[in-house]
């Protein structure tokens, strides 16, 4: 195998493989996004919103006079031995019927969360879902419900939002995750690329070689503000186990984030996940 980029990368390509729109729980709309990863010179992304559904077009596009591919992907929530886990899935192409399914069928599953969450707040004045997350097309997140408990008055901030209602640890919040053994299944079985999103250190150390023998392909190794040493653990794993390397930002639009295309991972770490994602096609 040639040492060299897949075709049609330049050598020096920049990737964002994590980042949320505001179908889910980041404050940017798609379009904006790519429009700004072209701008800042990013050459690959993939938006990966939680449980959703791609909705701008797979492949190479052109934005502002610059090339930019995009990938489908999408962040999946899955459980493991109590441990809430994060999969990423990339997929070489136009993201699969089947999977789509998937992914509305667990959005609708967080609408019902979201409406017996109200319900246990005793809270009746809390917004509804939306309609287009009725129908399975956004994903409606914790996020969103320490979001409209601030909105409503019933908390200062999403500090106080998270410790008296939406935290794990208040109990008001059912749980919706699938198995994370079964989601890494699922999504082979459909062609999808799955990476492990910023992998707990102590959860690595207990579970990769599991999750590894279910299927799984890639972790991430890259995301700001990473320590070095924990960076190269992980890509000293990555190397043992086979498995490819991603990064991303997780960018989410927040206002103590850095701009999108600040942060890149680079050609010379992602090139193994390019190649398996026939990014040369």
């Amino acid at each position: 195998m040639s040492a060299g980029p897949p075709a049609g990368l330049p050598t020096n390509a920049r990737f964002d493989l994590h980042m949320h729109s505001l179908r889910s729980d980041g404050r940017q709309a798609p379009e904006a996004m790519a429009a700004m990863a072209a701008n800042a010179g990013l050459d690959v992304i993939a938006i990966t919103d939680h449980d959703c559904e791609p909705l701008l077009p797979w492949g190479p596009t052109t934005l502002g006079g610059r090339r930019l591919h995009i990938v489908h992907a999408a962040e999946l929530s899955g459980m493991h031995e109590g441990q809430e886990l994060h999969l990423l899935v990339y997929f070489p192409g136009e993201m699969p019927l089947e999977f789509r399914r998937l992914l509305r069928g667990l959005c609708l599953a967080r609408v019902d969360r979201y409406e017996q969450a109200c319900v246990n707040f005793q809270l009746a004045d809390l917004p509804p879902p939306d309609e287009a997350a009725r129908a399975g097309l956004r994903a409606l997140t914790r996020t969103h419900l320490a979001q409209a408990l601030i909105d409503s008055g019933h908390a200062r901030d999403t500090a106080e939002a998270y410790s008296r209602f939406a935290g794990s640890a208040a109990g008001l919040v059912p749980d919706v995750a699938p198995r994370f053994l079964g989601l890494i299944r699922m999504a082979r079985a459909v062609g999808g690329l799955t990476s492990w999103a910023h992998p707990p250190a102590a959860q690595v150390a207990a579970h990769l070689g599991t999750f590894v023998r279910a299927g799984l392909q890639g972790i991430e190794t890259a995301r700001p503000k990473l320590p070095g040493p924990e960076r190269a653990g992980l890509q000293k794993l990555a190397h043992r186990h086979g498995l490819v390397q991603t990064g991303g930002s997780d960018h989410h639009g927040w206002p103590n984030q850095r701009p999108l295309g600040q942060w890149s991972f680079p050609m010379r770490e992602a090139r193994p996940f390019a190649r398996a994602l026939k990014l040369a096609a």
